[in-house]
């Protein structure tokens, strides 16, 4: 009985700790929309600001998938969880385009009017999910 009980808490804590990494990553996804945002609202140098942005699309096609696959177990709406995948696709796309208006002198504030507008949107979806999900694990536990 006693091992019964050991192993039945061995698999809640491991499982409790793979939900809580996948937390974890979908806060690195935060950040990194975070720091989309300061680089586009910088005002520094455009070729160094290409360059930037340039570190930050190469990082973009991990971050989709980090929180495409962390995103599922968090949030079990999947019409909400479409929604978000789509918004950071939509914002990483903006981050492209951003980048060659840069190259090509284009002085257009479309992109950055969408990624200002989009990026603390996602964010506090983020946020509000995860404490949502925290808060039923909490109650769930007690």
């Amino acid at each position: 009985m006693k091992w019964l009980f050991l192993l039945f808490m061995l698999v809640s804590l491991q499982t409790n700790a793979q939900i809580s990494k996948g937390m974890d990553s979908i806060f690195l996804v935060k950040d990194y929309l975070l720091h989309i945002q300061k680089a586009v609202n910088t005002q520094q140098p455009e070729k160094e600001k290409i360059a930037k942005l340039d570190s930050l699309i190469r990082l973009a096609t991990e971050q989709k998938a980090v929180f495409g696959r962390n995103l599922s177990p968090i949030l079990k709406n999947e019409q909400e969880a479409r929604e978000m995948k789509t918004s950071l696709n939509f914002i990483l796309q903006s981050m492209v385009l951003y980048r060659s208006d840069l190259q090509s002198n284009n002085k257009s504030q479309s992109e950055i009017l969408y990624l200002n507008k989009n990026i603390p949107i996602l964010i506090n979806k983020i946020y509000f999910y995860c404490k949502r999900f925290q808060n039923f694990r909490e109650e769930k536990t007690h």
